[in-house]
Order: C-alpha cells, then sequence, then structure tokens
C-alpha cells in the first residue's frame, strides 16, 4: 500500500511569472532523489504544463509535491470553470483558449500514472505520479492531502498507512508542539506490532503522548477476507465511511495523551467497492463525496485533493486521508 504524504510542497501558481519557479521548486526536490535525467525531464515537462494550465484555464490554482522511495507525485488543483468533456480536452491539438493544445495529452504520455477529475463550474484535479522504482501491485491504495496552517513551518497532522491499516493525528492546536504530538504519533504507529488490535495501539500511544500536549487520534483496519472496516479514534478525527450508503464511523471521547475513558474499537460491514475517508478538524464536517459523479472511480489521491480543496478551513492544519481498493 501506498504511503505517500502530501505535506511537501504547496506552490500556489496565479501568473504566468510562478510557472518557471514552480518548475524550479519541484526540480530541486526531484534532483535529490534521482539523477535519472529522462525522468527529470519528463517531470519538468508535466510540472511546466500544470502550471500552465493553473494560470491559462483557471486563472490560479495550487500544485501539491510529495514523494516517498517509490514514487514523485504532483498535483495540480483548482477552482475554475472546469470542463464539460475531458476525454476531449484530453486529445491533442484540442484547445479552449487557441493553445497548441497539448497540455493534458502531454501530461498523460509522459506520467508513469494518470488520473483526472473535473466538473463544469466546480474545477479540476490532474494527478501524474511517477515511479523512482518499479512498484508490486497492492490490493489496497491510499493517498492524502495535508496543508499546513497558514503562516507555520511545520504541519500539526500527520498520517501514515502500514499494511491494512491507517491512521490519523491532529495535536492540539498548530504549530511546533502540535507537530511533535502528531509526529511522535505516526513513529509509533508505524513501528507497532501488526497483529496488536487496534483498542491495545491506542492506549500505548495515549501512554507515550503522556508528557506533550495532546490531540486526536483515529486509526482504522481493513479485514478483505472478513469483509469488515475496524476503526478506533480518540477526539474528532472524522471518519467516513461510503459503501452502498455513506455512514460516520464512532470516536471516542478524550484527548490522545491527556485524558480517555474507555477505548473502544467499533466494526463495519466492507467489501471491494468501499471506501474510507479520515479527516482532522481542518476539513469541515460537511465533507462528502456526493455531489462529484465518477469521483469516487478516481485514484485516492484526486478523491483527497478535490475534497480537500472544498471543504479546507483556512484557520487550521487540514488532513483528508482516502483507503480504497485498487
Amino acid at each position: 500500500m501506498t504511503d505517500v504524504r502530501y505535506v511537501g510542497l504547496v506552490l500556489p501558481v496565479s501568473d504566468e511569472a510562478h510557472v518557471d519557479g514552480a518548475r524550479r521548486a519541484v526540480m530541486r526536490e526531484a534532483q535529490r532523489l534521482t539523477q535519472d535525467e529522462t525522468l527529470l525531464g519528463r517531470i519538468a515537462l508535466v510540472v511546466q504544463e500544470a502550471a500552465r494550465n493553473l494560470v491559462v484555464h483557471a486563472g490560479h490554482g495550487e500544485l501539491y509535491v510529495s514523494y516517498d522511495t517509490q514514487a514523485f507525485d504532483i498535483l495540480a488543483v483548482d477552482s475554475g470553470p472546469g470542463m464539460t468533456n475531458v476525454a476531449q480536452c484530453l486529445s491533442d491539438h484540442y484547445s479552449t483558449r487557441g493553445t497548441m493544445g497539448a497540455g493534458l495529452g502531454a501530461i498523460r504520455r509522459l506520467s508513469d500514472q494518470f488520473d483526472i477529475h473535473s466538473l463544469p463550474g466546480k474545477g479540476t484535479v490532474v494527478f501524474a505520479r511517477f515511479l523512482l522504482r518499479p512498484a508490486a501491485p497492492m490490493p489496497l491504495v491510499s493517498a492524502a492531502v495535508c496543508t499546513v496552517y497558514p503562516g507555520e513551518e511545520v504541519c500539526g497532522d500527520a498520517w501514515a498507512v502500514k499494511g491494512n491499516r491507517a491512521m490519523l493525528c491532529d495535536g492540539l492546536g498548530h504549530g511546533v508542539s502540535a507537530h511533535l504530538v502528531s509526529d511522535r504519533a505516526r513513529q509509533l504507529f508505524l513501528a507497532h506490532e501488526p497483529d496488536l488490535p487496534l483498542t491495545q495501539l491506542m492506549e500505548q500511544v495515549h501512554r507515550a503522548l503522556g508528557s506533550t500536549r495532546g490531540g486526536a487520534m483515529a486509526v482504522a483496519e481493513v479485514l478483505p477476507e472478513a469483509r469488515q472496516l475496524n476503526f478506533c479514534g480518540i477526539g474528532n478525527i472524522a471518519g467516513l465511511l461510503v459503501a452502498d450508503r455513506s455512514r460516520g464511523l464512532v470516536s471516542n471521547n478524550g484527548t490522545i495523551g491527556y485524558k480517555a475513558g474507555r477505548i473502544q474499537s467499533y466494526s463495519y460491514p466492507w467489501d471491494e467497492s468501499s471506501l474510507l475517508i479520515m479527516s482532522s478538524d481542518g476539513i469541515t464536517s460537511r465533507c462528502t463525496p456526493e455531489g462529484y459523479p465518477g469521483l469516487l472511480s478516481r485514484h485516492p489521491a484526486v478523491i483527497a485533493a478535490v475534497l480537500h480543496r472544498d471543504y479546507k478551513r483556512l484557520t487550521d492544519d487540514a488532513t483528508l486521508l482516502v483507503l480504497k481498493h485498487a
């Protein structure tokens, strides 16, 4: 299962002058990971096209850049006019603005993985992934978009995926103190034994965070053969299970690392069409994938980016994680 953290570069693009700046910033990150000139050239072209599309077609937007040891990901996110016919816009030489019409088609060809979602009046999200090394197919795929409270240098949220388990932690407040909470929770999650019950994992993290300001945290576990999802949370990490209908997942009251009552895990039915959304309170409680035709079939990174774009608060760190079957 992919564990790509969307807390790397967040690059606003609203002017032609920002396009080259975005390309240079992305290339500095990419060159730390690979010296493959062909791969670097592909990344540079995709960033250039994606950033320019934000200016020309949407007026402004953001590039999210992240990576792990296996992949380098680029998300181009805007709230512009969107597209009425995505397939037509992907074809070469089609343009709505008198350009050469090679942008989206070129991005798709140059990427190892590509996905897109666009709705008229709501905007567009474009996802491009570049493989740094071969990756084995996984039964479950995940991604998250995680952004920092404006003006802070570090994020008070952290997330991770390990095997068939996912976690999200939101340190109380924001800034360095909140980051210390969530980062420590993430380290403990990644170090835990895979057969440890979720309630015991949460109890261990609760005790280990006793010297911190605490926060909210949830862990989820998908058991495909048992057709079951287990969820255990403390505090206001929101869990949403999307299947034949959407249902909110139950968390326990309290603050992890400070005060918690009885820690319980709750089970829900799961099948190959199910999808899990977890979010910190930097995402509004109204968050739902309803009203976005075709979105649930898209890559988790696209789903996360669309919902994060439309439901994030501007007054907190904001993280939204999506997990589904490949």
